[in-house]
This record gives structure tokens, C-alpha cells and sequence, in this order.
């Protein structure tokens, strides 16, 4: 094979792995948007199935892939921006829907690379690094072009780029009627890249949410649209005079009050529940607000006379969307005293060297998101270790309070605040005199108490590292009263407090209180979900099914179903866990991505050969093992420090110890291939893919039941098995 087709090969695989991970991270943020419950990660799934499907076509096809690879390219390209266009028109149809159009570029993209794989076998770790480092690099590049354009651009602007290269490769030869077409279609794709169909055709692929309840609305219209890696976010006016709404995703509502600079016009908001966190503070210097939304609770916050103001959100859009709308939201957050903050809010507690006499948080996240949901919207804020750094930031008689949804939720922040609260020594008997609960029966004149069935809506708690004073006590229950609200527990004089475990039969699953290494509050499922079952049951019969029906050798499939596992479980593991010392999801995606994939591509070049047999047995395997259980432990110990790095030094710091990592774990797989027959390699890409999707399943199972540390060392310790077993594997065979 002459070295230009394997250059040219290498550039394909570059192209289309590159272009891969940019269309996963574009579903993410689809489907995040488009619904509203569980199936974001479910979906994604069901749709990077396409990778092992077109492993498996490419096998059955026996090379006519790869001798029409550049139509392949083209096709792919086409697929990427159908695909988005058909799943962006329609009203929401639903994950079985979805699944299969998302899919379609997955099995595309999937038959070529596992094709080009298979010609040269020779040439493995060349293309095997190309591959990776197309998809790492497409990890960093995809959040730095959503962030320049929107989701939908930067989709179209790949589809045409690839298309670009496909006919670039085959254009020359082909007839003057087919080079028309080539040119018709290119122009088309330039077109819409430059004038994106997003611009002319409005988004309604929402499923339930105040979204579609803001455009069922004939006289509601859009003020504000951006739509970036990280969420999109809309601000809805629907005509009332008083009010905005900010939605980001579609689901998560926050308002915007119409305010000129005089408080006297939003006086209202002392009739909320969330104002009775703001009142009855003796020193009322200076307020945290974790979840800043539309800026309602910065103006209580200024209403209850608080002088210095920080407003915490983890999503720009919130700000900006404010800021535009600064002529009816009077640009709230940059009034004097009021310092606007783009962090998540537990990482910035622990960066911060402020005392505060209240720290807030109010409905922070999307009350649907749970553990089905994509890891990168997991937090830390609720946990046990969260509400101990909240309360070692407080003054002296300050207080921390959330304002929550539902009941679920309730018992879960208490069962955290009791753990925090005998952290700091406080006897079990007295827990309940630093407790106090509030229900919302109203709010802003409208009668909530009971919605969506909850038995107690919108509760109020708050946690004093002091005892509540009699005084105090009765001062909360005559305010909640004139509130209209609803006194639930108030310490000494209407406790209540042992009634609340009495009162609701929830699992004890949901009673429990969430740890940094488990910290999906939102999830409400009483053990594995179903779905996840499965369809983990589902990958593994059909890879089954694939290697039996092929003749695939067992120990071969159970050697690339291993890495397959192994790979994802550590890698979606350390995104999760890098999360909390890098205080973004995102930034944790990217850098996780972008190092581990980077760093086994240079692995796999320049590496991989050195490491020969030493009785049968392939030493990377095991060095992967002890580096994933190493990383782990340094993670771990850094959530336990009381201190915190820059954030440039905790990127630096996460990147060097993750580079070792990865340089091992881009070797296993194409040392693999080169034991395998050439006839079989498209089929081990195949099984590898199809298997991932298990280990990703697997992943989020593990991690919801036994928590991160636990599923790292289940990742590392399927490697030390295939270490142990490699020489029963037979690969050479």
C-alpha cells in the first residue's frame, strides 16, 4: 500500500473521529433541551450503537466500504445535518424517534472507520492514534465552536467540511453530471453553515415544560435566545407587564421582575416563602445566592437590606439574558452591592475566603434531572461535605437555606443538614432546635400547595449553626402566617420535627442524604432503573449474538468486550468525579476527553511497541489498573482538603496526572488488532463499539448504587482481570 492512501486514510479517520465526538456532545445538549425527564443519557446510548452496526457492516460488506470510503465521508456528512434538521422540525415524538435518527451518522461514521481500521492492520497504531486524537481534540473543539456559533451551526459548518473533503477526494474522477451534483449539494451545505435553518424555523421539539406552556401562549414571544455547550437558555415574555421568565433547557423557569431602580416595585416579593430566609438577621452585611436565575432573589435580598450581594450561577446565559433585557430588568446584577459570579456554587464556596450571614439556594436545578439523566449535569451542592462547607462560611448567627421543590427533596437536604450538624458536634437531641421548615401555600397570589401532588410544595429550609432562639422561633411563624404560607417544623414552639419521618412513606432510598461520591439528588428511582437493565441486558445479546453467528473466538471477545467496559466505565467515572475539583461539568468533559484521547493516541504511535510479551501477558494492562486506582486516590484526597487551587493550577494539575493514564490506554486496543486476522478486525471494532455502550450503562448503575470510587475500581480492576486471563485468551490464534 503506497503511503499516500495511508496518509489520506489517516486524515479520514482523523475527520471522522473528530467529527464524531462533536455530534455526541451536540445530543447531549439536544436531547438535555428537548426533555424533560430521564432520557438524555439513554438516548445517546441507544444512538452510539451505530458505531459497533457499522463495525459489523463493514465487516459483512468484506471491503466494499472502504473502496467507496469517500462516498462513505459524504454520506456521513449528509446523515449529520438530516439528522439534526429532522429531530429539530418536528414537535417531541419521543425516544424511539430520536434514537434512530440520532443513530444514523453513528452507523455511517462507525462502517468507515472500522473499515479503514481493517486494511491496515500494518499500519494500526498510525490510524488507531489518528482516531483518538481527532476524537480528543473534537472533545475541545466541539465546546469552543458551540460557544463561538450555537449547536446547530457548528453541525452545519461539520457537515459541510466533510462533505468539502469528500468530493475534494473524489471529485477529479468523477463524471460532469456527478461533479453538478456534488457542487449543488456543497453550495446548499455553505448556505445553510452561513444562514443556519435554526434562524428561520422555530424550535419546538420541547417536550412538557414552561416552554411549550410560554409558545402555546398566542400573545407570549421570545426576547432572548442563546444556545451554547453548556445549555440553552430563552427568555419568554408573555404579555403580563410585571414579569419574564428565563428558561434554560426548556424546563427550568426562573423570573425576571420588571424594576427601574426603586424597590418599591418589587415589594411584592416579601409576600414568598424564599423572603423568609432574607428576614430576622442581625447583621445583614453580606448575602451568598447560589443559583442566581432571573435576579428575584438579589432583590429580596436588597428589599431585606443587605448591603453586599454575590449572585452565583453556573450558566453565563443567566446573566447575559438579564443584561439584554437590562431596560424592563433594570440589569439587576450590576447594581452597586451586587457582584455577579459565573462558577459553580460549591466549587466557588470552597475558593472563597468570605463570611456570610446567609447563603441561599433557591430551586437550583431542573427538578426532572436524575442519575438516567447525562452525568455532566451531576453536582455536589446538596451533599453532606457540601452543606459542612456552607455552614463553616457562616458568621456567627448567620443561617444557610434552601428553597427546594417537593418533599423528596426535603428529606434528603435534612438528613444532610443532621450529618453536617453532628459533624460540628451537636447532640442528635438537639438537631431539631437548628431546623426549621416552611411550606409555600401561595406564591405571588396563586395558590400552589399540592403541585404536581407534592405533599408539602416549594418547602423553605433553614440551618443555623446556633440554636434558634425562642424569639427568633416565633418570629418565623408569625411571618410565615402573615405570608399565607405553611409552618411545617419551627423549633420550640411548633415542632413537628420527628412527624416529618413519620409522615411521608417514601423509599428509604430517597430518604437517604447524598455523599460527593454519589451525589445524585435528584434521583428519585428506588435502585437501578429499569431501562438501564435492559438495555444492558440488550448490547451484551447482541454482541453475543454478532461473535456466535460470525465465528468470532470467545477469547477474543471477551479481551475487546473487556477494554470496551474498561475504557468507558473509567473515563465517564472521571468526568463525573473531575467535576467537583474543576468546578464545571463542562471543563471537566473537555479535559478528561481531550487528555485521555490525546494521550493514547501518542500511546498508541510511539509506545504501544515497546511493551513486548512477558509470558503471554501485556504489562500496559496492568499499568492501567494501578494508574486508574492512583488517579482515583488523588481525587479523593484533594475533596478532602479544606483548601483550594486556581483554577489554572487544578487544571494543570488534573491534566498531568491523567497524561500517564491515557498513554496506557491507547495501547491495549490496537495491540489487539494486530493479533487479529485482517478478515476480523472490523468485527473487534464492531464488538469493542457495541460493548462500550455496556460499559457505559454499566457505568451509570454502579455509580448510582455504589458510588464513583466504586466504579473506578471496578474499571481498573476489569483490566488487571484481562491481565491475568490474556494468556487464556488465546489472541494469537
Amino acid at each position: 500500500m503506497v503511503i499516500r492512501d495511508i496518509q489520506r486514510d489517516a486524515i479520514l479517520t482523523f475527520a471522522a473521529a473528530f467529527s464524531f465526538i462533536v455530534y455526541e456532545v451536540f445530543l447531549s445538549r439536544f436531547f438535555a433541551v428537548i426533555s424533560d425527564n430521564n432520557y438524555v443519557f439513554l438516548t445517546i446510548s441507544l444512538a452510539t450503537l451505530g458505531i459497533g452496526l457499522g463495525g459489523f457492516m463493514a465487516y459483512k460488506t468484506a471491503g466494499r466500504v472502504y473502496q467507496f470510503r469517500n462516498v462513505c465521508l459524504g454520506l456521513f456528512a449528509l446523515f449529520l445535518i438530516v439528522s439534526v434538521f429532522v429531530m429539530y422540525v418536528f414537535p417531541y415524538q419521543g425516544i424511539w424517534f430520536y434514537s434512530p435518527v440520532a443513530l444514523l451518522p453513528f452507523f455511517t461514521g462507525g462502517a468507515l472507520l472500522a473499515a479503514i481500521m481493517q486494511q491496515h492492520k500494518q499500519q494500526i497504531r498510525l490510524i488507531y492514534c489518528a482516531d483518538l486524537a481527532g476524537a480528543g481534540i473534537g472533545a475541545v473543539s466541539s465546546i469552543v465552536l458551540m460557544s463561538i456559533f450555537d449547536p446547530i451551526t457548528t453541525i452545519s459548518l461539520l457537515a459541510a467540511i466533510l462533505f468539502g473533503i469528500s468530493v475534494s477526494m473524489d471529485f477529479n474522477r468523477s463524471r460532469t453530471q456527478r461533479k453538478f451534483v456534488y457542487l449543488l449539494i456543497f453550495t446548499l451545505l455553505l448556505v445553510n453553515t452561513v444562514l443556519p435553518f435554526s434562524q428561520y424555523i422555530p424550535f419546538l421539539a420541547f417536550e412538557t415544560s414552561p416552554s411549550n406552556v410560554f409558545q402555546g401562549n398566542t400573545k407570549s414571544k421570545v426576547m432572548y435566545t442563546e444556545w451554547n455547550s453548556f445549555s440553552r437558555t430563552d427568555v419568554y415574555d408573555d404579555a403580563n407587564g410585571e414579569l419574564l421568565y428565563i428558561t434554560i433547557d426548556g424546563g427550568a423557569v426562573s423570573p425576571i421582575s420588571k424594576y427601574t431602580g426603586d424597590l418599591e416595585e418589587v415589594d411584592y416579593l416579601r409576600s414568598t416563602t424564599s423572603f423568609l430566609a432574607f428576614e430576622d438577621i442581625l447583621d445583614k452585611k453580606r448575602a451568598l445566592i447560589i443559583g442566581a436565575g432571573g435576579g428575584q432573589e438579589v432583590l429580596a435580598a436588597q428589599l431585606a437590606g443587605f448591603k453586599e450581594i454575590e449572585a452565583v450561577d453556573i450558566n453565563p446565559g443567566s446573566f447575559r439574558a438579564v443584561q439584554t433585557v437590562s431596560s424592563f430588568s433594570g440589569d439587576v446584577f450590576n447594581q452597586p452591592g451586587v457582584k455577579a459570579i459565573v462558577s459553580d456554587g460549591r466549587n466557588y464556596i470552597r475558593q472563597t475566603q468570605n463570611q456570610y450571614d446567609l447563603i441561599y439556594l433557591s430551586l437550583v436545578k431542573k427538578e426532572s434531572e436524575n442519575g438516567l439523566g447525562l452525568a455532566l449535569t451531576e453536582n455536589y451542592i446538596f451533599t453532606e461535605e457540601a452543606i459542612r462547607e456552607y455552614l463553616n462560611k457562616l458568621k456567627p448567627g448567620g443561617r444557610l437555606a434552601f428553597l427546594l421543590h417537593d418533599e423528596s427533596e426535603l428529606m434528603k437536604v435534612l438528613n444532610a443538614a443532621e450529618e453536617s450538624l453532628r459533624f460540628e458536634g451537636i447532640h442528635h437531641n438537639q438537631l431539631q432546635n437548628h431546623l426549621a421548615v416552611i411550606g409555600t401555600y401561595q406564591h405571588l397570589g396563586h395558590v400552589v400547595w399540592g403541585f404536581n401532588g407534592s405533599r408539602i410544595t416549594r418547602p423553605l429550609v433553614i440551618v443555623t449553626k446556633a440554636p434558634f432562639t425562642l424569639e427568633s422561633a416565633q418570629h418565623l411563624k408569625v411571618e410565615a402566617e402573615k405570608k399565607q404560607q405553611i409552618p411545617v417544623h419551627i423549633p420550640k414552639i411548633y415542632d413537628r420535627y420527628a412527624d416529618l419521618y413519620r409522615t411521608f412513606s417514601i423509599s428509604q432510598n430517597q430518604l437517604l442524604s447524598n455523599r460527593d461520591d454519589m451525589p445524585y439528588f435528584y434521583n428519585k428511582a428506588n435502585g437501578v432503573p429499569v431501562q438501564l437493565v435492559i438495555l444492558t441486558i440488550g448490547t451484551i445479546l447482541i454482541t453475543l449474538i454478532l461473535a456466535v453467528r460470525t465465528k468470532y473466538s470467545l477469547g477474543r471477545t471477551a479481551y475487546f468486550s473487556g477494554l470496551g467496559i474498561g475504557f468507558i466505565v473509567i473515563e465517564t467515572t472521571l468526568i463525573q468525579r473531575l467535576i467537583l475539583p474543576l468546578g464545571h461539568p463542562t471543563l471537566s468533559f473537555v479535559l478528561v476527553l481531550g487528555v485521555l484521547l490525546v494521550s493514547g493516541g501518542v500511546g498508541s504511535l510511539f509506545f504501544g511497541k515497546w511493551f513486548s510479551f512477558d509470558k503471554n501477558r501485556y504489562t500496559p494492562l496492568l499499568w492501567i489498573c494501578v494508574l486508574t486506582l492512583c488517579v482515583n486516590g488523588v481525587i479523593s484526597w484533594y475533596n478532602e482538603q479544606s483548601f483550594s487551587l486556581s483554577l489554572t493550577y487544578r487544571v494543570i494539575a488534573a491534566g498531568l496526572i491523567l497524561i500517564p493514564l491515557g498513554l496506557f490506554m491507547g495501547m491495549p486496543f490496537p495491540f489487539g488488532l494486530t493479533k487479529t486476522p485482517e478478515r476480523k478486525i472490523a468485527l473487534s471494532w464492531a464488538i469493542n463499539g457495541l460493548m462500550t455502550v455496556t460499559g457505559s450503562l454499566l457505568a451509570t448503575m454502579i455509580s448510582l448504587t455504589l458510588g464513583f470510587t466504586a466504579a473506578m475500581t471496578i474499571g481498573a480492576l476489569l483490566y488487571g482481570l484481562l491481565y491475568i486471563l490474556q494468556p487464556k485468551l488465546n489472541l494469537s490464534k
